[in-house]
Order: C-alpha cells, then structure tokens, then sequence
C-alpha cells in the first residue's frame, strides 16, 4: 500500500511539472534566445537553449519528437562556442531520438546530421564527420531532389572531411557536384555562381591544378562581361585568383607535371618565369584588378591593399625587388588608411615545399607511422628570402629534422613591412608535420591524414540554424 502511494505521489509531482510549463513560457524563452543568436551572442544564448530544452523536456518528456529541435539548437550554439564534444553528444542524442520515433527518411534528421558532421570535423574525426555528411547529403538528396540547392551547405563540409581523410576523388567529384547544382538552380550564366566558382577555383589551386583553376577564374570573368561592367568591384577577385596561379606555377611547376625535383629551382631562392606570356599575364591581371578598385568610389583601401601586396608578391617573385618595395609601401598606406596594417606584419609564406617527411609526401604506411612535429626557426630578409635556419627539436630521427631544414631554406616569404618599409625578421617559426617509422606501438599517435596540413584555413562550415 505504502509502495502505491509513493508511486502515485511521484506521478502526480510529474504531471503537475509538465502542467506548470506552458506553451506560452516556451515560446518566450525561445523568442529570447533566438534574439541572442540572431545577433551572434552565442554565450548568453547557451543558457537560454539549455532552459529550453528543460522546459521541453518537462512538459512532453526525455524521449519525445517535440524535444528534438531544441537538442539541436543546443548543439549549434555548443558547436559556435567551440564546445565540440557537448555539441556531437547533443545532436546524437537529437538524432537517436528521430530515429527511434519517426522514420529513416525523415528530412528532419538533415540539419543534425549537419551539425554533428561540422563538430566531428571541429573535434578532428574526420572519419565519422564523413559518415554523418555523406548521410545527411543522400537524406538530402532522396527527399529533396538529386540537384536541390539546399544541399551546397552539407556538400562543402562534405568535401572538407574528405580532404581531411585523404579521399581526393571523392573530394573532387563533389566539388564538382555542387558546381553542377548551382548551375541547375541558377543558369549556367549567372551571376549567383561567383561564389561557388571561387571556391571550385581555391580547390584547383589547392590540389596545385592551376591551370584547371585559371579556366574556372575566367568563366568567372565571363560571366561578369555579360552581366557586369568593366569596373565591376566582382572582377577583382577573379584577376587575383589568376595572377595568384601563375605565381604558384612558377613555384610549384605546371599543372600534371612531375615538379619535385625543380621546385623554387632559381639560384636565389626565387621562382623562375620561363615563360615570358605566363609573366605578362599575371601582371596584368593585378594591374587591371588595380585599376578596378580605383575607378570605384569610395574606394575599397582594404581591397586595394591586398592587391598591391599581390603585386609586390608578384615582383618579388620575378626579383623586381624596388618595384616589390613600392608596391608594399603603397599597401602599407592603404590598410594604414583602413585602420589596420596587420595582414602585412609579419612574414607570409609565399611557397613551401614540404620536405620528403612531412606527412604530404613521406612513403610511410600511416599504420607503421606515427606524426611528430618538426620547429624550425629561421630569419626571413628584406627580400622575403630564408637565412639560418635551426630546430630545437630533440624527438624526431636527426634525417627527418635535416630534410625540414633543407626544404625551409629553398622556401620564400613575402617580408614583413614596417611603416611602408620591407625589413628583415628574426626568429620567425614554422612547424612542419612529419612521420617517423614507429619504434614503440606503445607510444604511437596514429597518421591521421587531416595532419597534412600544417597551416589550416578555418572556413566556418553552413550554418546549423535554430528552428
């Protein structure tokens, strides 16, 4: 008798909490926190999304479908306060509860498969963050059409897993695919491509395909002749990313080249142009983006800085170094101009070329593999060239360090620039990842090939917004 008592003052207690919370109560805390982050406040936010889900909770239980929403909006906010591990468990527990009440096809389970791919990504699981994509992308596609445009958000995230797990085909075809998507939502013509053009473009130069790449800038530009004006602010980036290929390509060598044996092959340490066309067209491609930002008004002085600092890039490059020198001080001013000079005070790597070690080109199995970190410090000159490099490295085989050495010596740098002068720079450091053959299965950190990359471009991924 005591026993039933207790049982029944238990579910009343649980009744009378879900009756004290109101649909009303809900939506006012949920009109509260969307307020928080709309306007990308995402800590006062959080507190909010974790009420929200209590309230939920307590008024249709732990287990229901109604909670799921607000799982998710947690895990976006956990995921934009970089609270990855917080985030996967909450978006997990967002998708198991779909999964276990509605169906396999859900569409519902898109955005937290989104989300839980971008925080796998964030957390350096590149593997599941793949798993977790790849699912969302085929949701997305069986429910929504093989070319709908909603998908282009879980395609470039897609496409960053793959890279990171060191799948390139996968990687490129998808590339691709979201190029083909936006042509069949958009036109092949039009404008609302230049984005997704660019980004195929920085795909190209990243896999050093530069020639592919400079075809892609150009349909770009093509697109801006038809619908644009020569002065069009849009062109610019387009003239950047071509004269930026050529630059490359006087490092790296021509695209589907074996160029490893030649790589920054001039005896000062800087590229050699033998091709008089490639050097021509380059130029000018930053000349005319130069003229461009002028003719517009106001004009754009962090825009026009960057350019003259490609052009300086360019000259030095070329060994033009009084003309580098002019075209850094004319940088200098413009970002001076527009508060900040800070893209230009530091040394910034023109062209590395990874040692035969590092995890881009090392011949080890990642299983017999594991990653060490090589640190070199060097001075960068006037003339962006590199000078006494030493590593104070100590857990990496001797060879390994002298091929990071080696390889950093041939690399060049655009100078540091101080008050519109190139100057020297002392001690700067780079770190370049290496592997070394496993002496200890004990001790091992496993390859992983997300490592490859010792400088990461941090692009936030789509958004996983609230609901």
């Amino acid at each position: 008798m005591r026993t039933r008592l207790v049982l029944a003052g238990i579910l009343a207690l649980q009744a009378a909490t879900a009756l004290a919370v109101s649909d009303s109560e809900r939506v006012a805390v949920y009109q509260e926190f969307r307020a928080k982050y709309d306007s990308k406040q995402w800590a006062d936010a959080q507190p909010l999304a974790e009420r929200l889900v209590l309230l939920t909770e307590q008024q249709y239980g732990a287990e229901e479908l109604q909670l799921t929403n607000p799982l998710t909006n947690l895990a976006t906010v956990q995921f934009k306060l970089g609270n990855f591990a917080q985030a996967i468990e909450n978006y997990r527990r967002s998708l198991n509860i779909l999964q276990a009440k509605s169906t396999i096809a859900d569409k519902a389970q898109i955005q937290p498969l989104h989300g839980l791919g971008i925080s796998l990504l964030g957390a350096r699981d590149p593997e599941q963050a793949v798993v977790a994509l790849k699912r969302a992308a085929d949701l997305s596609r069986n429910t929504d059409g093989l070319y709908n445009v909603g998908q282009v958000e879980f395609i470039d995230a897609l496409i960053d897993a793959y890279a990171a797990t060191g799948r390139w085909p996968e990687a490129d075809k998808e590339a691709a695919y979201a190029l083909r998507v936006e042509e069949a939502a958009y036109g092949r013509s039009s404008a609302k491509l230049l984005s997704r053009l660019d980004k195929l473009a920085r795909w190209y130069e990243a896999q050093r395909r530069y020639t592919t790449e400079r075809a892609v800038y150009e349909r770009a530009l093509s697109i801006l002749s038809r619908s644009g004006t020569e002065n069009d602010s849009r062109r610019v980036e387009p003239l950047r990313g071509i004269a930026r290929s050529f630059r490359l390509e006087a490092f790296y060598g021509v695209e589907g080249a074996d160029n490893s044996a030649t790589f920054n092959s001039g005896p000062t340490g800087a590229g050699v142009f033998n091709d008089g066309t490639s050097q021509r067209r380059g130029e000018s491609a930053l000349t005319t983006a130069l003229a461009v930002v002028d003719a517009n008004s106001p004009v754009d002085q962090v825009v026009r800085g960057a350019v003259l600092a490609d052009l300086g890039d360019w000259y030095l490059t070329t060994n033009s170094l009084r003309r580098a020198y002019d075209n850094y001080a004319e940088s200098w001013k413009a970002f001076a101009i527009a508060g900040s000079t800070h893209y230009l005070e530091k040394p910034r790597p023109l062209a590395i070329r990874a040692s035969i070690s590092s995890v881009d080109r090392s011949q080890l199995e990642p299983e017999e593999a594991e990653v060490k970190a090589v640190e070199m410090h060097f001075t960068v000159d006037r003339d962006g060239r590199v000078d006494n490099v030493t590593s104070p490295t100590t857990d990496v085989p001797e060879a390994v360090v002298r091929n990071a050495v080696a390889s950093m010596k041939r690399a060049r740098f655009a100078p540091r620039i101080e008050n519109g002068a190139a100057v020297p720079t002392e001690n700067a450091v780079y770190i370049e990842r290496v592997l070394v053959r496993v002496t200890s299965t004990e001790s091992a950190t496993p390859a992983s090939p997300e490592t490859a990359k010792t400088t990461e471009t941090a692009e936030e991924p789509a958004k996983a917004d609230p609901k």
